[in-house]
């Protein structure tokens, strides 16, 4: 993910790419020959200067210490979802910006996307009548590697809070009850909140029925697609598909770089908030839990 930002940065107009945090010698030499200013670590980077914002895009379990590091620098935040793997601890990263005072946004980029932002439009006017269904599918094409696997919190934490962001987003509705269960077996022995694809079912507060579908092995090709059933109206939506898919994902990530840029200008806020990635992670650890109890009794679900 480190790359795809940067990448995304680097496409832009509107950003200047100041530099780069990277603890791995090889990777330093290679972007150093790019001609990118390059830093061991953070010390460095802030023994520098000349930084307006940060984009995090670390291993999971390290965002929120992170987030905490550059707040007390009051320097304006892009963390790169999610906001750590457990809601305590994006909790207290969100408590160190609000009382650092800084622009804390984090990666959901899904709100970036003009097809889903379009969507979301239509469901607040009404157009699709009153929702009764949303779902989301959200498999990648290939297995993370183990050591990804070990920081990420698992499938619930990792993939799920997209799509728990997503929905509360495209809805304007919170998840009141659910449940989890792996969906076919996985590659290999895995923990119980980390099997390789999950099914989520859940009710929302407006009444809605959520259906949640995560994988990470898909032979198509990284996907995501949504679904909506409402009284007056159905739309599917698959916003990132075929090859044309990996455009989308970088173009929304340029997006919501420049609409962090903005922010810290003063601009209005548009992508996700503190408060948003804490309650996806609320739902995720949720999601989480009850698979844990799924391995060990059958049909448990978590309130």
């Amino acid at each position: 993910m480190g790359r795809v930002h940067l990448g995304a940065l680097r496409r832009s107009e509107r950003i200047e790419l100041a530099a780069v945090v990277e603890p791995l010698a090889a990777t330093r030499r290679e972007l150093a020959a790019g001609g990118l200013t390059v830093h061991a670590d953070v010390d460095a980077l802030l023994a520098a200067g000349a930084v307006e914002g940060v984009l995090i895009a670390a291993p999971s379990d390290q965002h929120p210490e992170l987030v905490g590091r550059f707040a007390a620098e009051r320097i304006p935040i892009l963390c790169e979802k999610p906001l750590g793997v457990r809601a305590g601890d994006a909790r207290e990263a969100a408590r160190q910006a609000q009382d650092g005072g800084v622009l804390l946004q984090v990666g959901y980029w899904r709100r970036f996307v003009p097809e889903l932002r379009a969507l979301r439009e239509r469901i607040r006017a009404g157009e699709l009548g009153t929702i009764s269904q949303l779902t989301c599918l959200q498999w990648d094409a290939e297995l993370p590697s183990e050591q990804f696997r070990a920081h990420s919190g698992g499938i619930a934490i990792d993939m799920g809070v997209h799509e728990f962001d997503q929905t509360r987003w495209l809805l304007g509705q919170e998840f009141r009850w659910l449940a989890a269960t792996a969906a076919g077996p996985s590659t290999r022995p895995r923990p119980p909140a980390d099997p390789d694809s999950v099914t989520v079912l859940a009710q929302l507060s407006g009444q809605a029925a959520a259906t949640i579908s995560l994988g990470r092995h898909f032979p198509h090709q990284d996907s995501c697609w949504v679904e909506v059933w409402g009284s007056e109206g159905y739309e599917r939506v698959p916003f990132m598909w075929a090859a044309a898919g990996e455009e989308v994902f970088r173009t929304a990530m340029q997006a919501q770089a420049e609409s962090f840029a903005r922010a810290v200008r003063g601009a209005p806020v548009e992508g996700a908030g503190a408060a948003d990635a804490i309650a996806a992670l609320e739902v995720a650890q949720r999601a989480a839990d009850a698979l844990e109890a799924r391995s060990g009794q059958a049909g448990t679900s978590h309130r």
